[in-house]
Formats: structure tokens, sequence, C-alpha cells
């Protein structure tokens, strides 16, 4: 009896850590809860990863989930903007070595504008977890 208790516990337990993952950072955003989104760019020491990095297949994941959920994108931007833009593009992945996050940058061109190129936003993950933990969005001028 004692046994079955133990394991109905954490049984819960486990049920109940899995569905608050699922109540993520994209779902909080499509739900309008921007907490996690900062303006401004991500300032840890990164280094950009190329394709045959050790990391490749956690970058091509994320990189499937973020296809799978390009709306939260445009969201942030509604937020945040007001001048239209093109689609958003995956630019590249970069590694903050100190803090072991994988940051993956979406850029969208803004088309004819005197100041901006367009916007980037930045997704900062957890490669150990494959979470989001923060996202930066910031508009970037010409050059």
């Amino acid at each position: 009896m004692k046994k079955r208790l133990i394991i109905l516990i954490t049984a819960s337990i486990l049920c109940s850590f899995l569905l608050c993952k699922r109540q993520d950072v994209l779902s909080r955003i499509r739900s309008g809860d921007f907490t996690n989104v900062h303006e401004g760019t991500y300032r840890g020491r990164l280094r950009f990863l190329r394709e045959s990095s050790i990391y490749h297949e956690s970058t091509e994941n994320l990189r499937q989930d973020m296809d799978e959920n390009k709306d939260v994108l445009d969201l942030i931007s509604r937020r945040f903007y007001t001048i239209p833009h093109k689609p958003y593009r995956y630019k590249f992945t970069a590694l903050d070595e100190e803090s072991n996050y994988l940051v993956l940058r979406y850029f969208a061109r803004i088309g004819e504008h005197p100041l901006y190129a367009g916007y980037q936003i930045q997704f900062v993950f957890d490669p150990q977890f494959q979470r989001v933990m923060e996202i930066y969005t910031a508009e970037v001028p010409l050059e």
C-alpha cells in the first residue's frame, strides 16, 4: 500500500511537471504575456556556430520548432513595432559559452525606411532542456 502511494505521488508530480512545461514562453506570448521578451540585443559572449558543430542537431531541432511557431515572431513585432516588415528569416545560431545557451537570430527586412534595415529577434535556448529562456528584439539600423 505504501509503495503504491509513493508511485502515485511520484506519477502526479511528474505529470504536473510535464503539463507545466507545455506552458512555455511561446505559449505565454500567444496568450499576451511578454514577460520573457526584452527590447535590445542579447549581451552574452557569442561564438557563431558552423553547421558541423557539435550543436548542429540541437540547432536543427530548435529551428524546426521555431518554423512551426513563426506566428510568435509576428506577435512580438506587433507588440514592439509599428512599421510593417517582410517575413522573418533564420540568420544564424551562436553559442554563449559562459552560460551554455544557444542563440538563434531571426531577421525581418523593412522596405524603404530611412533609418532601419529591419527587426531582429534572438531566441535564447537552454540546449540541455531544449526550451526558450529569454527573447530579445531590436531594430537594426541601416549600415
